[in-house]
């Protein structure tokens, strides 16, 4: 019996070194700019809103900037939170 106790808390404590517990706040920082901030600095410039970048073990919202679409009718599609398996996740924006 007191073989198989210390089997399982043998378990439950190698379970516990390879578990990641990532806290995530799925709203921006206060004064985050989400929308464009005026006109666009050069023609054809595209708005790319704030994100969140994976960095050091931990979410970090990214400032939104302007920038010059990948190809000719290229359209922006924003990241977005995914749910899987292990927690949210999030998808970075991509141009299409």
């Amino acid at each position: 019996m007191k073989r198989i106790f210390f089997v399982v808390c043998l378990l439950i404590a190698v379970s516990e070194l390879h578990a990641q517990r990532v806290r995530v706040r799925m709203n921006l920082p206060v004064g985050a700019r989400v929308g464009a901030p005026g006109a666009a600095p050069f023609r054809g410039a595209v708005w790319i809103g704030p994100e969140w970048r994976w960095q050091r073990g931990q979410y970090v919202s990214v400032p939104g900037y302007w920038a010059r679409p990948a190809r000719f009718n290229a359209v922006w599609v924003p990241g977005h939170w995914k749910y899987t398996r292990r927690g949210y996740k999030w998808v970075p924006g991509r141009w299409r």
